[in-house]
């Protein structure tokens, strides 16, 4: 998918960082090494700055500083490339005019991959256009340039007909124009931290990732002090969180211990992937995470982003890199298996697995990793999930090891550090798989590995089976989209939504079909019985799609006050 860089000298010797800033020094020099691949052949923009009086955005009116992030953005613009040439990116900047502001893009930098007509058409259609960005303004949310300035965070989509026409204006102009693929990224001043404009990209090919087009951008805006959001899956900025530092800095601590120990090659840290982006699917504008690729849409992922990891042999910093440039589906693998029974999860031989069930698998092949051992891992005070992933020396397959790497554990987390280890009360997770066992539990997590005639071996693919057991209820795979066709007095509609997103955003979405302004509404579904439920919580969405929801349908009764 990217352009290839070149090979990395091997080294034996582990990567510390213990004594530094773990998290910068992981992404710079990740960034770095992607930085060393020669993009001299790719398309590069011609940049402009068009003079076009307009009413009151007039070039003589133009303040001090909003000169000085035109000029900016100019520079920037002029250090892009990108992977085919028909390609516009222009940016739309707020002005305040009488009591409104306004985002525009009329006499603003913008940039063309070629010349063409057509890119000059939707360039004109796009100056003729200004969309209001008050904060109480609700019209101003029609466009996806204006929805990103307002809610600060990025939108794309592989493709403009995704949207419905109301969610794009530009959309039929777009189509005409042979333009497909669509991104746009809220652009931030490092200096106050606010977002001062949005910078919109637009292309005729439908990728399935965006995320080398997003750090050209986010590594094009930093020369010049300006701050987007990073492809790749890592945040630009966040709000210092000290208490979440510490703990991150005791988890590296207690990966370190661990390879040293029983001389690990890898060990690496796993979390919840954040929404941190829209995009649009089917016609819905939905929450996904940071990592703009359409393999996430509608998914819960885990990620590696910004968490602790300890590398003893640097030939498997590739594998590193792959993991963090790659999101996991939290319903699946030995990870997602460790998080969702919050217990343990190995394998004798990942490469066994298939792509489907471990999506890093040829990764794997490649760095001749094998043996695979994921444990669930709380912070009780921050109530943070985490999952720690170790991998074994390829010469060890056994669960002797696994054992002793328990046992190492359990010294290393105690009850004084903050963090638990499994939790006890939970689900048990058993996955049967023919003719080898792969056991998750988080009944005793040691006790499951000391037994001397416990045998954890490889994991074969075929005739899988899983069987999910708990004291709560049983739900299996609400990760997936779901469409809720809503009934409300004489009137229905179709909402997609994720059950990972919440009950509060479908409520939102309803609110926005029926266009229930400043109602109060109650969603129920009906239950084996013909009785009508209230649904008041997220775990009462999860239930209620988890029992009357069939092929990721379901019907529901809206009440408005």
């Amino acid at each position: 998918m990217y352009p290839k860089c070149a090979d990395q000298k091997r080294k034996s010797q582990p990567v510390d960082y213990a004594d530094k800033d773990l998290w910068t020094v992981s992404r710079r020099e990740i960034t770095s090494v992607r930085q060393l691949c020669d993009s001299s052949y790719m398309p590069s923009l011609s940049v402009f700055r068009k003079n076009k009086p307009c009413l009151e955005l007039r070039a003589a009116n133009i303040d001090p500083y909003h000169q000085k992030i035109q000029d900016k953005i100019v520079a920037a613009l002029k250090l892009l490339t990108f992977r085919e040439q028909r390609v516009l990116v222009q940016f739309w900047f707020p002005h305040d005019v009488g009591k409104d502001q306004l985002l525009t893009t009329i006499d603003q930098p913008f940039g063309v991959g070629v010349f063409d007509a057509e890119l000059s058409s939707y360039r004109q259609d796009s100056e003729g256009r200004s969309f209001i960005v008050d904060k109480d303004y609700e019209e101003g949310d029609r466009s996806p340039a204006a929805r990103v300035y307002k809610r600060g965070l990025p939108e794309w989509t592989p493709d403009v007909t995704n949207y419905m026409p109301k969610h794009f204006p530009q959309q039929e102009c777009a189509i005409r124009c042979n333009l497909h693929g669509y991104l746009a990224l809220p652009v931030f001043d490092s200096n106050i931290q606010l977002c001062v404009g949005v910078l919109e990209l637009l292309m005729s090919s439908k990728y399935t990732s965006y995320a080398y087009e997003v750090q050209q951008l986010h590594n094009a805006l930093e020369t010049q002090n300006l701050i987007s959001p990073q492809g790749f899956d890592f945040p630009s900025f966040d709000v210092p969180n000290e208490s979440r530092q510490n703990n991150l800095d005791k988890i590296h601590g207690i990966l370190k211990k661990a390879c040293e120990i029983h001389s690990l090659p890898l060990a690496q840290t796993w979390a919840v992937s954040r929404h941190t982006s829209f995009v649009s699917h089917e016609n819905a504008i939905v929450k996904s995470c940071s990592s703009f690729d359409t393999r996430c849409i509608g998914k819960v992922c885990m990620s590696t982003t910004d968490l602790p990891f300890y590398v003893q042999d640097m030939s498997l910093w590739p594998f590193l890199k792959a993991c963090r440039e790659r999101h996991l589906d939290r319903s699946g693998g030995l990870v997602g298996k460790a998080l969702l029974s919050r217990g343990s999860c190995f394998c004798g031989d990942v490469t066994k697995l298939s792509e489907a069930e471990y999506p890093l698998v040829h990764n794997a092949r490649m760095n001749r990793l094998t043996s695979s051992f994921a444990i669930y891992l709380c912070s009780v005070e921050a109530d943070d999930d985490y999952v720690l992933e170790f991998y074994l020396p390829p010469d060890i397959r056994d669960s002797g090891q696994v054992s002793n790497l328990v046992q190492t554990l359990k010294q290393n987390i105690p009850m004084s550090s903050g963090f638990e280890l499994g939790d006890k009360s939970c689900t048990v997770l058993s996955v049967n798989m023919e003719p080898d066992v792969i056991q998750t539990s988080s009944d005793s997590v040691a006790d499951n590995f000391m037994s001397s005639d416990s045998e954890l071996t490889m994991a074969n693919p075929t005739n899988l089976s899983i069987e999910i057991t708990s004291k709560k209820r049983k739900i299996e795979s609400l990760t997936e989209m779901v469409t809720a066709e809503i009934s409300h007095k004489s009137n229905k509609k179709k909402v997609h939504f994720s059950v990972s997103m919440g009950l509060a955003y479908l409520e939102n979405e309803v609110l926005r079909s029926f266009e229930l302004k400043s109602k109060k509404l109650r969603l129920k579904y009906m239950d084996e019985d013909d009785d009508l439920i209230l649904i008041a919580s997220d775990d009462d969405l999860m239930y209620a799609v988890a029992t009357t929801g069939t092929n990721n349908n379901i019907n529901l009764t809206c009440l408005s006050d």
